[in-house]
């Protein structure tokens, strides 16, 4: 893991334990090979000697997650600066990171004692040139609400008005107004299933540069709008989202008729539904070059095509509940079907071990079929200590999510044990389950190979996501979304709020939102 600084702010996908919610990049290789020169449009000595801190505080809170988050993954990375900065003569320093290790609310006095670790970093980095903070957006921890947001706020208090402050988000946060204040570069992924890291990437790297030379003075505006979204009915692969993101790049692109501030980012936030709070729901996020004013048209205009199509949203895949799912499944002409487990969604912060799907399986005895994964480490150890090849008594899943159902008692042969990562394949009549230590989300098909599987050579191959990502996608004759419950369950009208909004479309359908009547810049 590199200091990348902009698809590496923007990775979401990390292969093991969640995608959505690991905010950690790999994107430094990518920016590198768009080369820094043209990647930036500055040379070596208009930056050469600027000091720029780097740090990430990222989670995307799942507040209907049974159990609290309480402890932070901290680290801090090696001095080297990535390759783009080093051709700019642009210097990291890299300061505390931290990641909730969890899905759940995060507990109030971690998250603090984290937050102060990192500003700590900060302090001690001082003086810096600029701060680039790589967020996530949808935290939400007890008594500090939006942590992410309150982390940037308290940096702009170390580092003073002039020093320019540079975030990147997941389309998935929850964003509050008053970001904006301090926050000077805010940009965020603009495709769901996420596949603009690298040219997020150039576009957050573009605009640092900018600011850190004295070409640009960036500032933002953003705009929240009344609406609570499923992610997976704002895809970019299908319509009302993909002509609204193509919106917000012709905005960025032209600019706003009247105004003569260029329009360098425009982020249109979709947000997390599963995170209960009163910033949740879809928001807007324009950084201009010198122009609130303009920030704040372009946003009022997005915003403003968004709520004119909020009754055309709708689940851009394929949807059916359990048995529905598995009847299509069974009957379908394709070879392999897909069915994701979209209320144990994994990349969505819930817990990842309900065995629901994989019971059903087993009743119906299907032949053919694979679980990937179910978590449960005291059953993945009582694997291990059986050895590969024997049976054992297996009591499966529902060892943190409790509440809709109990384990899978069984009776399995241990098919395979993957000691590197702590998995074992297990086997139930025809249905092969991979159970797992700890919350897995398989997004790759290069997952399924330490476990002995081509899941190519199965008829239904189950995955704890909500939307099948990118790389199944491709491999994927058919897939279906399964309706299913869980902490992610995608029927947010069933779930209980306590902090939201009120009205909010689609639980208020008669709500009101006029975007021009929103805040002057």
């Amino acid at each position: 893991m590199g200091w990348d600084i902009g698809a590496a702010l923007l990775e979401v996908t990390m292969h093991g334990m969640t995608s959505r919610r690991t905010f950690i990049g790999r994107g430094a290789r990518a920016i590198a090979a768009l080369g820094a020169s043209s990647l930036l449009g500055a040379s070596a000595g208009e930056t050469e000697g600027k000091r720029v801190f780097v740090a990430t505080f990222a989670h995307e809170t799942n507040t209907f997650h049974p159990v609290r988050t309480e402890a932070f993954d901290l680290w801090k990375e090696g001095d080297a600066p990535p390759p783009a900065w080093t051709a700019l003569g642009l210097a990291a320093v890299p300061g505390v990171s931290a990641r909730p290790a969890g899905g759940g609310t995060v507990d109030g006095k971690a998250c603090r004692a984290a937050m102060d670790r990192i500003l700590a970093s900060l302090r001690d980095a001082l003086p810096v040139d600029a701060v680039f903070l790589r967020l996530h957006g949808a935290m939400f921890a007890e008594g500090i609400g939006p942590a992410e947001s309150v982390l940037v706020e308290e940096a702009r208090a170390l580092v003073g008005a002039r020093v320019p402050i540079a975030c990147t988000f997941d389309l998935h946060g929850n964003i509050p107004a008053r970001l904006a204040r301090f926050g000077d570069i805010l940009v965020g992924l603009k495709t769901a299933p996420h596949t603009d890291r690298a040219e997020t990437a150039e576009l957050a790297a573009r605009i640092l540069a900018g600011a850190v030379r004295g070409k640009l003075r960036p500032v933002s505006y953003i705009l929240p709008i009344p609406m609570i979204l499923q992610g997976e009915k704002a895809m970019t692969t299908s319509e009302p989202f993909r002509y609204l993101v193509e919106e917000a790049r012709r905005v960025e692109r032209d600019g706003m008729p009247g105004h003569a501030a260029r329009i360098l980012a425009a982020t249109l936030f979709v947000g997390c539904a599963w995170t209960d709070s009163a910033d949740t729901g879809m928001s807007v996020m324009v950084t201009a070059d010198g122009s609130r004013g303009s920030a704040r048209a372009a946003a009022v205009h997005l915003a403003r095509c968004i709520w004119d199509e909020r009754s055309r949203f709708s689940f851009g895949c394929e949807t059916a509940g359990l048995e529905e799912g598995v009847r299509r499944a069974l009957a379908a002409e394709e070879t392999t079907v897909f069915l994701t487990d979209s209320g144990d969604n994994v990349t969505a912060s819930a817990p990842g071990d309900l065995p629901i799907v994989l019971r059903h399986l087993v009743e119906k005895r299907v032949k053919s079929a694979v679980v990937a994964g179910i978590r449960d480490a005291g059953a993945t150890r009582r694997c291990f200590e059986a050895g590969e090849g024997k049976k054992v008594r297996l009591s499966i899943g529902a060892t943190v999510e409790k509440r809709h159902g109990p384990p899978l008692e069984a009776e399995a042969d241990v098919v395979r044990l993957v000691s590197e990562s702590r998995m074992a394949v297990i086997r139930i009549g025809g249905v092969d389950a991979v159970l797992t230590e700890r919350p897995v989300a398989f997004t790759d098909p290069v997952q399924f190979e330490p476990c002995g599987i081509n899941p190519l050579s199965r008829k239904i191959v189950v995955v704890k996501e909500g939307y099948l990502y990118p790389k199944l996608t491709r491999i994927a004759p058919r897939y279906i979304m399964l309706l299913t419950p869980g902490a992610g369950d995608m029927r947010i009208e069933q779930l209980t709020y306590e902090r939201r909004r009120k009205p909010v479309f689609p639980f208020e359908r008669d709500a009101v939102f006029d975007p021009g009547a929103a805040p002057p810049a």
